[in-house]
C-alpha cells in the first residue's frame, strides 16, 4: 500500500502496545519458570535431608513421605516445563507478534472489530484479545475470504457479514518494515518475498502465506480420510504440518503429540520437517518411516534388504540376468492383485481343516481332537489365527497341569523312599528333569497343532500360489518363476524388500502384531510411493484413526512400486467417508523451472504456479563424465558467491554420488549423504535421486542426464522430481547424448 502517515503512526502505536503487554507476559513467565526451577531443587534437597536414602526396614510411613515428595517434585517439573514453553512463545512474539489484521463488520452489530493474527493468541489482564491464533475460527477468513460478503464457522454456529480490511505486515525484530492492504492474490508482494529468498537447512512455516486451497485441506475435518494430491511445491508436506497445529489446537482437551504419527520417506527428511511444529509453539508428533517400523515389527532373525537398496538395485543393475526375473516379482507383490491374493490365503488359513490330533498322556485323554476344533472354528473363531492358537495352546496346557503336577508328587515320592539320601532340592531338581523327558513327546505334539511360524506360513502360499491366483494377468510360465524365485529366495532366509511388505501384513492380520489405539491421527507423505499392499497395512494397523495422505502421482520414484492411481486404495478406506482434494498450485520453484519440468511429462499440465521469474534452466553437453565434475565445482562456486545457501548435487544412483564427492571434497566445503537415516544440513550436499524427493534447495545440479544414464520411459517421473527440487536455479549436465526423456520434450 502507498504510505499514509497517519495510518503508519497507527499501526506503529499499536505494535508498540502490543510489544509492551508481550514483553510484560514474557517477564512474568521467566519469573515464574526460574521460581519453580528453584521450587524444584529446593524440594530435592527437603528430600535428602527430611528423608534420605528411603529402606522399608525404615516402615511404610518413610516410603509414604518419599512419595510425597517425588509427586510434589513432578508437579513442579510439569509446571516449569509449562512455563517454559510460553517464555518461548512471546519470545518469539517480541521478535514479530502478527502478520495480518482483518476488519470484520459482523450482521447485527453497529461498528466493525479489528482482528490482528499472528502464531499465537496474547490476552491481557481485562482479558480482551489483542492478537487472535491463526488458527482460531475468525482467522479463517484471513485466508479463505475477499474483501465483502465472508463468514466463519465456531462451535455457535456459521457468523456472517461483510470483510472491509485485509492487511499484511512484515514485522522483523519488534520493527514494522512494511504493511500492505490485499485482496486474495496468490501472487502477492509477501509471497513473493518470502519464495524469493534462500532456503536454510529446516523446513519454515507458512502460516503467514497460506492460501485458499491450501487453508481447506488444513482445517478439513468434514471427512475421516484426506487423500491430498498436488504438484511438487503446492506446499504438501506444509499443509501436513500444520493441519497438524491446527488438530492439536482445536483438539487440545483430546488430541496430544503422541496421539498423531507421521510417515514420512526418510529420516533425512524427518530430520529436514522438524523444527516447524516447535515454531508453530506445538511439540512434535511420533515421526517415524516405513522402514523404521517395518525393521522393528519384523525383527533381526531375516537378511533384510532395504529401500534404499532395493532402489540401487532398479537403477543400476540393469544388465544383470535375473534382473527382469526380479522386475517381475516386484510389480507382481506390488499389484492390487497380489494383495487379494494375500487376503484369501489369510481366510483361508483361519477355515482350513488342520491337523488336530487327541492329546492322550499315559493312557489319559487330555483333549479330542474334535474338542480341539470347537475351539478353533467356534469358540475362538472371532480371533485372529496367531491369538487363536494361543489360547488353544493355553487350554490344552491347563487340562494337562494336574496330571503333570501329578506325575512330579509321584516321583518326589519315589525319589523320597529310595535308600540313598537325596535333599530336597536336588529331589526337585531330578523329578522336573525326569517329568520334562517323559512329557517331551506330548509338548511336541502340543507345539506342533499350535505352531505359528510366519515365514513358513509365507512359504506355504508361493508353494500353494495357484491355488489363490485366478487372474489371467501373469501366465502359468511367469507364475512359476515367480515361485521358484521368491522360495529360492526363503530358503536362506533372504527377504527382498517386496517381501517384507507381505510379510508385515501377515503379521498383521494374523495377529502376531499389537495394534494401537493410542494413534488417533495417521499423516502418510509421499503418497505416490506406497503400494496398495502397504495402505491396507496401515489401515489394519490404525483402524480407528483419522488419515490424512498427501503426494503427487507424478513423481513417482520407483516405477514398479507405487499406488498407481488412488483409486486402487478406494476399497481400503470407506468412499463415504473419504475425500480427495486436489491442489492446483506450485509455490516452490521459478516460473522457468516450473514449466521446463512439467515439459518432462508429455502431457498437459492445468495446474497453477506462482508468478516468480528467474533464469531459464541450463542443460550443458560434455564429452565425458569428469569434464561434468569439473564443471560442477566451478558451478558451485559461482553459485555460493552469487549467496546461494542450499546447493543440491543430485546423481541417479549412490555410486555416482560417491564418485563426485571424491572430486569435490578436497576443494569445497560438501556432505555426501547416501543413506536414509544421514542428517540433512543446508549447505552443499550430494544426493542420489530417489532419497532427495521432499527436499528443496536454491540450487539444484543435475548429474549426469546421458542417455545411458536417465534412458528408459520408466524413470520419467524420477528425473521430474529430480528436477523439481530446485527454487531458483536448474542445471542439467550430460555427456555423450543427452537422455531421450528429455529430446522427447524439448
Amino acid at each position: 500500500m502507498e504510505r499514509n502517515d497517519a495510518q503508519w503512526k497507527h499501526e506503529n502505536a499499536w505494535l508498540q502496545e502490543v510489544l509492551k503487554e508481550v514483553q510484560k507476559q514474557y517477564n512474568e513467565k521467566r519469573d515464574f519458570k526460574e521460581k519453580f526451577k528453584k521450587d524444584g531443587i529446593e524440594t530435592q534437597r527437603e528430600l535428602w535431608q527430611e528423608v534420605g536414602p528411603v529402606s522399608v526396614s525404615n516402615g511404610l510411613q518413610e516410603i509414604v513421605d518419599f512419595m510425597q515428595y517425588i509427586n510434589t517434585m513432578k508437579i513442579e517439573k510439569r509446571n516449569h516445563e509449562f512455563t517454559r514453553k510460553l517464555e518461548e512463545k512471546y519470545k518469539r512474539m517480541l521478535l514479530s507478534p502478527y502478520f495480518g489484521r482483518i476488519d470484520f463488520f459482523e450482521n447485527g452489530d453497529e461498528r466493525e472489530e479489528k482482528f490482528y493474527i499472528g502464531m499465537g493468541n496474547l490476552i491481557n489482564d481485562d482479558y480482551d484479545i489483542l492478537i487472535y491464533d491463526w488458527r482460531s475460527p475468525v482467522s479463517s477468513m484471513f485466508y479463505d475470504c475477499e474483501i465483502g460478503e465472508a463468514g466463519y464457522e465456531c462451535p455457535e454456529g456459521i457468523v456472517e457479514g461483510k470483510l472491509t480490511l485485509k492487511r499484511q505486515y512484515k514485522i522483523n525484530n519488534g520493527k514494522l518494515e512494511y504493511m500492505f492492504d490485499s485482496n486474495l492474490k496468490i501472487d502477492d508482494e509477501m509471497l513473493q518475498d518470502i519464495l524469493s529468498k534462500s532456503t536454510d537447512s529446516k523446513m519454515k512455516t507458512i502460516v503467514t502465506t497460506i492460501q485458499k486451497e491450501q487453508n481447506k485441506v488444513i482445517r478439513n475435518e468434514e471427512y475421516k480420510n484426506l487423500i491430498v494430491q498436488g504438484p511438487a511445491g503446492s506446499g504438501k508436506t506444509s499443509i501436513a504440518l500444520h493441519r497438524i497445529a491446527y488438530l492439536l489446537y482445536k483438539h487440545r482437551d483430546k488430541i496430544k503429540p503422541q496421539n498423531i504419527v507421521i510417515f514420512s520417506p526418510n529420516n533425512i527428511f524427518n530430520d529436514y520437517i522438524s523444527n516447524v511444529l516447535p515454531q508453530l509453539g506445538e511439540d512434535n508428533m511420533y515421526q517415524t518411516t516405513f522402514k523404521e517400523y517395518m525393521d522393528i515389527a519384523l525383527g533381526n532373525e531375516f537378511i533384510k534388504e532395504n529401500y534404499c537398496e532395493m532402489m540401487e538395485y532398479i537403477l543400476a543393475s540393469k544388465k544383470k540376468a535375473s534382473y527382469q526375473k526380479r522386475i517381475s516379482n516386484i510389480k507382481f507383490k506390488a499389484s492390487v492383485e497380489f494383495l487379494y491374493i494375500l487376503k484369501q490365503y489369510v481366510s483361508y488359513l483361519e477355515k482350513q481343516d488342520r491337523k488336530f490330533t487327541d492329546i492322550i498322556f499315559k493312557g489319559n485323554l487330555i483333549i479330542s481332537s474334535k474338542d480341539i476344533g470347537e475351539l478353533f472354528f467356534k469358540d475362538y473363531k472371532r480371533l485372529p489365527l496367531k491369538r487363536r492358537l494361543e489360547k488353544i495352546r493355553g487350554r490344552i496346557l491347563f487340562l494337562l497341569e494336574p496330571y503333570e503336577k501329578q506325575l512330579i508328587e509321584e516321583i518326589e515320592s519315589e525319589l523320597k523312599a529310595g535308600d540313598t539320601y537325596i535333599d530336597e532340592v536336588e529331589i526337585m531338581k531330578r523329578s522336573t528333569i525326569i517329568v520334562n523327558e517323559q512329557m517331551k513327546n506330548i509338548y511336541y505334539e502340543i507345539n506342533r497343532i499350535t505352531e505359528f511360524d510366519l515365514l513358513d506360513i509365507y512359504k506355504k502360499l508361493f508353494q500353494k500360489l495357484e491355488l489363490f491366483y485366478t487372474n489371467n494377468k501373469y501366465n502359468n510360465t511367469e507364475i512359476d518363476e515367480i515361485k521358484s524365485y521368491t522360495l529360492e529366495n526363503l530358503k536362506v532366509r533372504r527377504l527382498n524388500y517386496e517381501d517384507q511388505l507381505p510379510l508385515l501384513y501377515l503379521k498383521v492380520a494374523l495377529g502376531d502384531l499389537q495394534k494401537t489405539s493410542e494413534i488417533k491421527y495417521v499423516i502418510i507423505d509421499e503418497a505416490q510411493d506406497y503400494t496398495p499392499l502397504q495402505y491396507e497395512i496401515f489401515h489394519q494397523l490404525f483402524k480407528a484413526a483419522n488419515f490424512t495422505i498427501l503426494g503427487d502421482l507424478h513423481q513417482s520414484i520407483n516405477p514398479f512400486m507405487n499406488v498407481g492411481d488412488y483409486s486402487n486404495i478406494s476399497n481400503t478406506f470407506s468412499k463415504d467417508n473419504t475425500c480427495i482434494i486436489n491442489l492446483t498450485k506450485s509455490y516452490r520453484s521459478t516460473m522457468e523451472i516450473t514449466r521446463f519440468s512439467r515439459r518432462l511429462l508429455n502431457k498437459e499440465i492445468s495446474d497453477g504456479c506462482v508468478e516468480r521469474s528467474g533464469t531459464e534452466p541450463l542443460i550443458l553437453g560434455f564429452i565425458d563424465k569428469e569434464d561434468i565434475k569439473e564443471r560442477i565445482l566451478k558451478d558451485i562456486e559461482i553459485y555460493k558467491k552469487k549467496g546461494y545457501k542450499s546447493i543440491g548435487v543430485i546423481t541417479r544412483t549412490v555410486k555416482e554420488a560417491e564418485e563426485v564427492y571424491k572430486v569435490l571434497q578436497d576443494k569445497i566445503n560438501v556432505k555426501l549423504i547416501i543413506k536414509e537415516d544421514d542428517e540433512y544440513v543446508s549447505d552443499t550436499l550430494v544426493i542420489p535421486s530417489y532419497l532427495s524427493k521432499g527436499l528443496e534447495f536454491d540450487v539444484v545440479l543435475v548429474y549426469n542426464v546421458g542417455d545411458g544414464n536417465y534412458s528408459s520411459e520408466e524413470e520419467k517421473l524420477l528425473l521430474y522430481t529430480v528436477c523439481t527440487r530446485a527454487l531458483h536455479v536448474l542445471c542439467i549436465y550430460y555427456s555423450g547424448k543427452l537422455t531421450p526423456l528429455l529430446k522427447k520434450s524439448f
